[in-house]
């Protein structure tokens, strides 16, 4: 919308001789003029009237007082200048003696010189309103003053009284020079209006609080989220002490003290705020004080918004009860228990063998709960070396180390926030992490590496092992306060080769899932007797390999029997007794004799049977990463993020 380039300007004259003047001049500035006449209160009721229309006002004398109390636009008063008085004087005959001046509310400045010109003493008399004129005039009586100028009202009151009374008139200079200022007013309102309109809409529309005050300590600004965080209108607050209407602040000792605060918690009704308050300075002199103020609350909804948004893609638990299928009694206790679970936000410990399905449970507890909505993020503890997995967790800060990124990453603990991370292999630890981990579980918040920000989550943690953590506690391998943090409640997940109704019960899923084309009946009444006597050290992982294996030998080999099928897919190992002789060095103690026993025994397994590492780690019912470490004769708190895997050669 274009600004208006034609001003309205209104005169409310006390005496037609102004109007011609007036109305010339507008005219020649591109204005709009508006005339009428009126005196003290009827021009304020006139020029309230009128103000809708005008852009400005103009006056003299006593009415501009009154207008200007009446009016919120710019109103400009033209002055009586000596020149203007020295011809109201001239144009008197005969001046008997002194004479009674009427001036509104201050005294004319050059008075001196025109008593000088006529020779004659001049009284100044001031007014603020009409009732000023009156004892004036019967002052200017008592001295037997016979001659009185001023305005229109000075005039008619003293010809009331028989005195001799003469109209000082604007002269067409000064109604000019009150024109040219009433524009200039109105372009530096315009100005400011505009400039206002900006800071309104930039203060209403953002979600922070923001609150103001000056050199006393009192609320100039209040914009509305500071009505909303705070539950006070605006009318309440506004020229009041800061320490009166807002609890628990600091702002009148931040103006006294000139130094800043900044991300303060501070309590307010029955929840928290992030309020930052900073002193205003002019010249170096403290004026006020700007505080702004953000829910806690808010700040965190704001936060895992971007977290999901940014980061959740993928983190999200795909399995339900409904995909644990078994027939085993054991295992429907535990599904109903860990049903039960996952109605508490608290700390849940599953154990289990490798392939058992210790994350599917976990995931399942995830998507029973109220956080089901929000991220699922899984961690292999003993996946990530040691010098990572803090960074992984916990996030860095720029520059934190050699190889950051430029801006820095959340960790997944942020990733988490308001849903569930799943803590795989926590046994796998090590005691330094372990400590870390602790803090989480009792502090509910998170600092970056190489951060100072204390960062509050709210995450839900699972964890698991395939290792007994009582007895690595009992051992001091594992801290005692983390596993009661961790082992608040407990699902015992029992090795495949206890439920033996799921073998079968499981295989026909799963050869249906990988689409056997044969009859899953005649299938199952071959493969049952060997399913039931392996010992199935992978569990349903193993299982569901196997299966998968079976699928593809048996659709390029239909004619053959099923049980040589199976196997050749399980790579049964032999049952026969294998004597391994090895030599041990003793001179560097009994843990180093031990790690010696352990590599000889494991590489003559891998190099006598001809297994993968994967096919050996199962049939020994441990995992992958814990026999590698064992080949390479490594402890847990060791890392292997620089180590190269060799997988000994089949003979």
């Amino acid at each position: 919308m274009c600004e208006k380039t034609t001003k309205n300007i209104a005169l409310i004259s006390t005496y037609p001789g102004m109007a011609n003047v007036f109305v010339n001049l507008a005219e020649k500035h591109g204005c709009k003029p508006f005339v009428t006449l009126a005196e003290f209160d009827k021009a304020a009721k006139i020029a309230k009237e009128i103000e809708p229309r005008m852009d400005a006002i103009l006056s003299r004398g006593g009415v501009t007082g009154y207008i200007k109390r009446a009016v919120k636009i710019p109103v400009v008063g033209v002055p009586i200048t000596p020149f203007d008085v020295t011809l109201a004087i001239n144009s008197v005959k005969n001046i008997p003696g002194e004479i009674a001046f009427f001036n509104f509310e201050q005294k004319l400045h050059g008075i001196l010189g025109i008593e000088k010109i006529f020779n004659k003493k001049i009284y100044e008399y001031t007014f603020l309103n009409e009732q000023d004129i009156i004892s004036g005039i019967q002052d200017a009586m008592s001295r037997n003053i016979k001659i009185v100028i001023g305005g229109t009202v000075a005039v008619r009151e003293a010809q009331k009284y028989g005195l001799e009374a003469t109209l000082v008139e604007c002269g067409e200079e000064a109604i000019y020079r009150s024109l040219l200022e009433a524009l200039h007013v109105i372009q530096v309102k315009h100005v400011e209006t505009r400039r206002a309109a900006r800071f309104k809409t930039m203060l209403d529309s953002i979600s922070e609080g923001v609150l103001v005050t000056d050199e006393h300590n009192q609320i100039v600004v209040f914009n509305p989220a500071a009505e909303r965080i705070f539950k006070m209108p605006i009318e309440s607050v506004l020229g009041k002490t800061a320490e009166s209407v807002i609890p628990n602040t600091r702002i009148h000792k931040v103006f006294a003290a000139g130094n800043a605060e900044l991300n303060v918690l501070q309590k307010i009704h029955d929840g928290t705020i992030m309020t930052n308050r900073i002193p205003i300075f002019e010249n170096n002199n403290p004026i006020g004080v700007l505080s702004t103020f953000e829910d806690v609350t808010k700040i965190q909804y704001l936060e895992q918004q971007i977290r999901t948004q940014t980061y959740a893609k993928g983190f999200i638990a795909k399995s339900t009860f409904a995909n644990i299928e078994t027939n085993d009694p054991q295992m429907e206790k535990l599904k109903e228990l860990a049903y039960l679970y996952a109605t508490t936000d608290t700390s849940v410990l599953i154990e289990g063998d490798s392939g058992t399905g210790k994350e599917l449970f976990a995931q399942s507890i995830h998507n029973a709960s109220k956080r089901n909505n929000n991220p699922f993020v899984a961690v292999n503890c003993s996946a990530i070396p040691e010098n990572l997995l803090e960074s992984e967790l916990f996030g860095y800060e720029s520059g934190s180390f050699t190889g950051a990124k430029k801006e820095g990453t959340h960790g997944l603990f942020e990733m988490a926030h308001k849903g569930t991370i799943f803590l795989d292999e926590i046994g796998e630890i090590t005691p330094s992490m372990q400590v870390k981990l602790l803090r989480v579980l009792q502090e509910k918040e998170i600092r970056r590496v190489g951060g100072n920000k204390i960062i509050p989550v709210d995450i839900r943690v699972i964890s698991a092992t395939n290792k007994n953590l009582k007895y690595k506690v009992a051992q001091g391998e594992f801290r005692d306060d983390l596993y009661y943090r961790l082992n608040v409640f407990n699902l015992k997940i029992p090795p495949l080769n206890k439920r033996k109704e799921d073998i079968i019960l499981l295989t026909r899923r799963f050869l249906q899932k990988f689409n056997v084309d044969a009859d899953i009946d005649r299938v199952m009444e071959k493969l049952r007797p060997i399913l039931l006597a392996y010992d199935w050290p992978g569990n349903v992982r193993e299982l569901q390999n196997i299966m998968e294996r079976l699928s593809l030998l048996t659709n390029r080999w239909i004619d053959c029997h099923w049980d040589e099928i199976l196997q050749n897919a399980l790579y049964l190992p032999t049952t026969e007794a294998t004597n391994i002789t090895i030599q041990i060095d003793t001179s560097k103690g009994f843990k180093q004799a031990v790690k010696q026993s352990e590599q000889a025994i494991l590489n003559s397994l891998l190099s006598q049977h001809g297994y993968e590492l994967g096919q050996l780690a199962n049939f020994l019912g441990m995992g992958r990463t814990t026999l590698w470490r064992k080949l390479h004769g490594m402890d847990s708190q060791e890392t292997v993020s620089n180590m190269k895997l060799i997988h000994p050669e089949k003979k």
